[in-house]
């Protein structure tokens, strides 16, 4: 991957939530969908197969034996039955590379640039997306973990018996925030900025989107993810290698600037 300080154009948005454990994962079957355990109807949530495809390399890879589950990917689209919508994710900022933190708290160096995720609702039989305004954005959170370049291994924690150390650092959970891209269009976005990785190496960020129902706020809840959607491999370097933070994108300048608390630079040479 180029470390070149030129990066294509994106979106995004955000306001961080505070942390929450990591989510129970959900996989869509062809079976009935499961539901939500709850005293009131909950939504359920299926992964179409008529509009996702997970990428031709996975699919290659796992046909060849190299991705031990099917868990490992879960698709970025995802259908609530209940009310007949779809949900996808996109990752429209990539993670491009990042200096490692080490394990000390206060020298902490954010991944770069910050990964945004768009949220994109649409209703089945009707063209174009749902109205972001009509939406209940503040029962929707995005969650990160981190895995390896190939997404077959989670890699967020570090065990040292006795003692277990997470790797990725940072708010791993990220509301929705309503936003403009340069080009002029609204839309849901999550943003990351201050995600930061211990150790170096090749990694990808895996988001999986929830939608927080009232069975949520009971004690022991679990939340079943609606989509996930893996970032492109990035690279974490060590001190000495390390090439330095480039200009920020004109995303995340134009997000700045509709009050998004992301951190913007004027050049490359922060280091």
């Amino acid at each position: 991957m180029s470390h070149t300080a030129q990066r294509p154009l994106m979106d995004s948005q955000y306001t961080t939530a505070t942390s929450l454990p990591p989510p129970a994962p959900y996989y869509a079957t062809t079976s009935t969908p499961t539901t939500i355990p709850d005293t009131m109807p909950g939504p359920s949530y299926l992964h179409d197969p008529r509009q996702h495809r997970a990428p031709a390399a996975y699919e290659e890879e796992k046909e060849a034996g190299g991705l031990s589950t099917a868990e490992s990917y879960c698709g970025s689209i995802g259908f609530d039955e209940r009310e007949k919508r779809t949900y996808e994710l996109v990752v429209c900022q990539q993670p491009l590379h990042a200096r490692m933190c080490g394990f000390g708290e206060k020298d902490r160096r954010p991944i770069d640039p910050p990964p945004i995720v768009k949220l994109i609702v649409q209703q089945e039989g009707q063209q174009g997306p749902v109205d972001v305004q009509t939406l209940q954005t503040p029962f929707f959170v995005l969650h990160v973990t981190l895995w390896s370049a190939d997404r077959e291994e989670e890699r967020n924690i570090i065990s040292n018996p006795p003692k277990c150390t997470r790797v990725l650092m940072g708010s791993l959970v990220s509301s929705p925030s309503l936003l403009k891209n340069p080009a002029g269009e609204q839309g849901l976005y999550f943003a990351f900025p201050d995600l930061s990785i211990r150790t170096e190496g090749r990694y990808t960020l895996r988001f999986s989107l929830m939608k927080l129902a009232s069975s949520d706020f009971q004690t022991d809840a679990k939340s079943k993810i609606i989509a996930q959607v893996f970032s492109d491999p990035f690279t974490v370097y060590s001190a000495k290698k390390f090439p330095g933070m480039t200009e920020s994108t004109e995303l995340s300048k134009a997000f700045a600037k509709q009050g998004l608390k992301i951190p913007i630079r004027n050049d490359g040479k922060y280091r």
